[in-house]
């Protein structure tokens, strides 16, 4: 009976193999920046393999995550193939807004009122190059910054550049909310890194930067000197997305590790991982899984760490760590889909984290966080986002909204 059953999971396989369609070609119609031949680079990776739904929902996938259309329709000729039949596919897509002036404004019961104005272009040279330039302000931060990138491709790599100088009033919080250190700061920074990409999965980056930190209007606190750094940056990222018609979802890991050397001899080290799971439960519900950590070696107090790397959102904004770990999971609900703005979704998440206190402490939080997502259908931009987190450990509520980005 083994060997029956054996024989026919072999025979089996051999038929689906002989069955399967062979993609050959894929043409494009309604591009009017993006550039054919940079989308034929692309997806160059599926021509010659056989055309299976995986396939197809894959093509699907990584044109969506290019989050450069509005529509994509995807038909293939001949529409019923037989054994090894050659396939073409026509793919008709209607490109987002991807060049725009937009200004831009946050709020957060924590950090107060921020605003400014960026010059983006999501899809640079119709190759889904990344140019920013702008102006970020508050009470206590003025920050110009500019960035560009030029995406690699598999076997060739690509490259970004980033800028910004500022002047702020820095506040170290602990997770009570007291402030323990205030100071002015003027930076400069600029960073270039080499961007690899091996695969669809799995891209790189190497880098080397400089940050200049010049503190003023201080108290005697040693670590509080002027600092010029030079910087050694590497990362990996695994990451897979799927489309099921409403949301993007993403698999994916991230790994980051920089080294730093000042004018005072001081090396500083800095290693963080976050890893991300969204997973469909039905067409318009989804799992979200979010976790990070993050730690800083030999650090002085401007090195550390915020609430972002663990990937949290009930924390302080001003709070400050060499130490983080958190974990975020939840549900989000696509409660709206409407052909002229886009898909309004709401969430609900519980947060877990652990980090350092100023103190050398180690502190426990937990609590939740719910709120509002709008992913915009015409614009290759965030849109809007509020949210509500409570933590339950501080018995403590805040709320942050934004537009114009996505926090």
């Amino acid at each position: 009976m083994k060997r029956q059953c054996l024989i026919l999971s072999v025979f089996l396989l051999l038929s689906s193999a002989l069955q399967a369609q062979i993609l050959t070609k894929i043409s494009f119609n309604g591009l009017q920046r993006t550039k054919e031949s940079f989308l034929q680079e692309e997806l160059s990776s599926y021509i010659g393999r056989p055309l299976t739904a995986k396939t197809l929902n894959n093509i699907e996938s990584d044109l969506q995550a290019m989050n450069l259309f509005s529509s994509i329709n995807i038909k293939q000729n001949p529409a019923e193939a037989e054994q090894e039949t050659p396939v073409e596919l026509y793919i008709t897509v209607t490109e987002k807004i991807s060049f725009i002036p937009l200004p831009f404004a946050m709020y957060s019961s924590d950090s107060g009122f921020m605003a400014g104005g960026f010059i983006m272009d999501m899809n640079a040279g119709g190759r889904k190059n990344i140019f920013v330039t702008g102006l970020i302000w508050s009470p206590d931060n003025t920050m110009l910054m500019g960035t560009y990138s030029h995406q690699p491709k598999i076997g060739v790599p690509g490259f970004s550049l980033f800028a910004s100088v500022s002047n702020q009033n820095i506040k170290i919080k602990n997770s009570d909310g007291d402030t323990l250190l205030r100071f002015k700061l003027g930076s400069a920074n600029a960073r270039g890194n080499a961007l690899f990409r091996i695969n669809r999965y799995n891209s790189a980056n190497l880098g080397l930067g400089y940050s200049g930190f010049f503190p003023r209007d201080t108290d005697d606190f040693e670590d509080l000197y002027v600092r010029n750094r030079g910087i050694a940056l590497a990362g990996w990222n695994i990451a897979d997305k799927n489309w099921n018609g409403v949301f993007l979802s993403e698999s994916s890991f991230n790994f980051d590790a920089n080294i730093s050397f000042d004018n005072k001899s001081h090396v500083t080290s800095e290693l963080s991982s976050s890893i991300r799971m969204q997973q469909p439960v039905t067409k318009k519900l989804r799992v979200n899984v979010d976790a990070g950590a993050g730690i800083v070696l030999n650090g002085l107090i401007t090195d550390n760490l915020g609430k972002s790397s663990g990937r949290v959102t009930i924390l302080e904004d001003k709070f400050s760590t060499p130490k983080i770990a958190g974990l975020s999971s939840g549900l989000e609900y696509a409660f709206l889909q409407t052909g002229r703005i886009g898909t309004f979704s709401v969430y609900g998440n519980y947060e877990f984290v652990f980090a350092q206190e100023f103190d050398d402490s180690l502190l426990f939080c937990h609590g939740f966080n719910t709120g509002m997502k709008v992913y915009l259908k015409e614009l290759a931009f965030p849109a809007l986002s509020v949210g509500l987190a409570y933590n339950a450990t501080k018995n403590k509520f805040s709320f942050a909204g934004s537009f114009g980005v996505s926090f």
